[in-house]
This record gives structure tokens, sequence and C-alpha cells, in this order.
């Protein structure tokens, strides 16, 4: 009986009492937490495989054609792989020249400007082959699909015109 005195001593002062309490609470919180993780794991990511240049673009397009105008989306991107893989290297390189120029103390602001307008246009580079590729083909696919590929009425990518 002894060895229960001491516990019920310190138990009796007010402050102890009430961290006692919290200590419990938190701890079963925390237990719950931890139980609730292994029970139910996170989801996978969501977020698809990193595509680059211009199978990024290409694969979300052709999702909403016809197969005919799918292929030939594919087909007009297919020989310019290798220009796309040029420009996206020349970007990430100007990317990086960008990020050491920034790094730089101090930074030498006029060459900074300089070579993120290099990057600019390198991005600007691959979206205009991008546009040029599309514009070449709309003659080729079909009229839903050119209003499809350009998000217009009836794609699924836009909500229908409501109603007046």
């Amino acid at each position: 009986m002894s060895g229960f005195t001491a516990p019920r001593r310190i138990l009796r002062r007010p402050g102890l009492r009430a961290l006692a309490l919290a200590s419990l609470a938190l701890n079963l919180f925390l237990a719950a937490m931890l139980v609730a993780t292994f029970r139910h794991p996170a989801p996978p990511s969501r977020q698809p495989a990193y595509q680059p240049m211009p199978d990024r673009f290409v694969e979300r397009m052709v999702a909403d054609l016809s197969d005919a105008d799918a292929r030939r989306l594919r087909a007009a991107f297919e020989p310019l792989r290798p220009r796309y893989d040029t420009l996206t290297r020349e970007y990430h390189e100007a990317g990086q020249r960008v990020r050491a120029l920034l790094q730089a103390d101090p930074v030498d602001y006029d060459s900074l400007r300089a070579a993120t307008e290099a990057a600019r246009a390198k991005r600007r580079q691959m979206g205009e082959l991008t546009e040029e590729t599309v514009l070449s083909i709309l003659p080729d696919l079909s009229p839903a699909g050119r209003l499809r590929l350009v998000g217009g009425p009836g794609s699924p990518a836009t909500p229908a015109m409501p109603k007046k």
C-alpha cells in the first residue's frame, strides 16, 4: 500500500493532475494517428509520370480525339521529336544559367535579365513549334476533332454553354 501513496500525493496537486490528463489525451491522440496511418496508408500520387514535350501535349490532346485524328496528331509530332529534345535541353541549360546567376554574390542584374530572356526565348520557340504543327494538321482533322482540339463547343474540356 505504501507504493501507491506517492502517486496519489502527486496527483492531489491541481497542476500536475491537469498535466497528467493532457499527457494521457495527447498519447491517445498520437496512438490513434499511428494506427490510422498504418491501417490506411496515403493514396498513391495521382500525378502522372513526367513526359517531355511533345509527348505531354500530344497525349493530353489525343484523349479527346477520335482514333483517326489521334493518329494524325501523333504522326505530325513524331518527326519533330529531335527538335523538341534539343529545345528542351537548351531551355534547361538556360534555366541553369539563371539559377547560377541568382546564386552569385553580388547578382549581376544585366546578365540575369539576358539569361532570363534567353530562357524565355527557348520556351517561346517550343510553343511556336507546337502551334505551327497543330495549325499545319488542322485541315486533315475531322470537324469534330478540330473543335475538340481547340476546346470548342462539344468538347469534354469545356462546359456546355448555358441556355438563355
